[in-house]
């Protein structure tokens, strides 16, 4: 059976992937190495090869492992019949939710986020296999409702079948794998037959709402900031018996505009009038993160736009990132020669980040070798869409191939600043077991719908 499965196989899509794999694990090991000066000047001077041999392995052996369980994963899911898989989508989907809600109470927090399970002396994060497992369940789910997704009714009960584990999601908090549920979800549901005006009229509202959130927030952000300015000016007026307000010349406008007297007792009056004003704009602030995004979350998807505003707070990442890129030039500074890796400038460069790390060690060539890998692989993918001989096939492909899009354009979007900082990694190439184990055994499934591209008798 293997045999037939094999002579179907799609080799460009195995070996760009294993040159992907590759080229993951030179950046990966060179990229979780530390230097001093003087280190880093021994490595100037070195050859490649010598370069390889100091890499930091740690990491490299790592993602081996988790390279070679991805295979047997892919390979397992390449072996059953995607047909099959249908048949257990209704208990896949229940395990999923179970996961995902298990998360809440027994999962490890790191980095400000709950997303880790324990089993051990091993971790996993069930939101990254989730991905997977919702492309699988949700090909089941459109393919049996074909020909009924005409309306806004119709879409409903789709909306909410993807609804239920993003709020799980949400929960943790994980707003990146979030959004990549809804590119999934809309990608799936423009080729399972929704009409394309209706999901844009879709998009397009949710983006409207997307602004108005963000404008509500900047005006509730800065008038809160603004009254806590105001109170400071305030106190520093009477803590220095400054009545006149000499060296505020527009606190004393505002003051004498609204009718106050430039002594002790209406300058106190009018600081007690800020505090109260502060708390209710500070309880209307908090109301909002309540129910919304929180208020790191919101700056996170705001500050590419601005990251001067503060490079030593959440606009580091986006900044140092920028360096790093642009300091590679045309071919790069070399293998173990990026500055801003090795001195440690630039944060998580093995995992969100290492698409920064390619920019600057191996330049505009290593980024143009690594974009052309991805196009070999999504352009595959679309083929394989369109030679899936049946509806769930063709699903089955277009989820995987919407999550790989979705991941790539976000990541380096994300590393180039011009992307808001969604903590997407980089498929096939960031430094991660759940991430790497999924992604390969997403390949799996792919390679299964067009290995049966037509009806294999064994």
């Amino acid at each position: 059976m293997y045999r037939r499965l094999v002579k179907n196989i799609d080799y460009p899509l195995v070996v760009t992937t294993l040159a992907l794999l590759f080229f993951s694990l030179l950046t990966i090991g060179s990229a979780t190495l530390e230097f001093t000066d003087s280190s880093i000047e021994k490595i100037q001077e070195m050859n490649f090869f010598l370069r390889v041999l100091h890499m930091d392995y740690y990491f490299v052996v790592r993602q081996v492992a988790w390279i070679f369980l991805g295979l047997a994963a892919a390979a397992a899911l390449l072996y059953v019949d995607y047909e099959d898989m249908s048949r257990y989508s209704r208990h896949l989907y229940v395990i999923n939710l179970a996961l995902l809600a298990a998360v809440i109470f027994v999962g490890h927090t790191a980095l400000g986020a709950q997303r880790w399970i324990y089993l051990g002396p091993f971790s996993f994060q069930p939101s990254e296999f989730s991905k997977l497992i919702i492309i699988i369940t949700y090909a089941d789910f459109l393919a049996k409702r074909q020909g009924r997704l005409n309306n806004l009714r119709d879409l409903i009960p789709c909306f909410i079948y993807i609804a239920i584990p993003v709020l799980l999601i949400l929960k943790q908090p994980d707003l990146g794998t979030s959004l990549v549920f809804l590119a999934i979800m809309f990608g799936m549901l423009f080729v399972a037959g929704a009409r394309p005006a209706l999901l844009a009229g879709i998009i397009v509202l949710g983006l409207v709402i997307s602004f108005s959130v963000y404008q509500v927030h900047g005006f509730l952000h800065r008038t809160d900031a603004g009254l806590k300015e105001k109170i400071a000016q305030v106190n520093r007026a009477i803590s220095k018996n400054d009545w006149s307000l000499s060296g505020n010349e527009e606190l004393r406008k505002e003051l004498e505009k609204k009718g106050y007297l430039l002594n002790a007792g209406d300058l106190n009056e009018y600081l007690e009038l800020l505090k109260k004003d502060h708390r209710q704009a500070e309880m209307r602030h908090e109301a909002f993160h309540k129910y919304t995004l929180k208020e790191y979350q919101m700056t996170r998807l705001t500050i590419f736009m601005n990251p001067e505003s503060d490079l030593l707070g959440a606009g580091y990442h986006v900044w140092q990132s920028r360096i790093a890129i642009g300091s590679g030039g045309l071919t790069g500074k070399g293998l173990l020669k990026g500055t801003q890796s090795h001195y440690t400038f630039l944060p998580i460069r093995h995992t969100d980040f290492i698409f920064s790390v390619v920019g600057e060690e191996f330049g505009f060539v290593g980024v143009t070798l690594l974009l052309g890998l991805y196009y070999v692989l999504l352009h595959r993918g679309i083929r394989m869409i369109a030679a899936a001989r049946d509806t769930h096939g063709t699903l089955l492909a277009t989820g995987i191939v919407s999550m790989f899009a979705f991941h790539i354009i976000i990541n380096i979007g994300m590393t180039a600043g011009v992307m808001p900082v969604t903590g997407i990694p980089l498929p096939l190439f960031s430094y991660g077991g759940s991430n790497m184990i999924m992604n390969l055994a997403a390949l799996g499934v792919l390679l299964n719908v067009y290995v049966r591209r037509q009806k294999l008798i064994f």
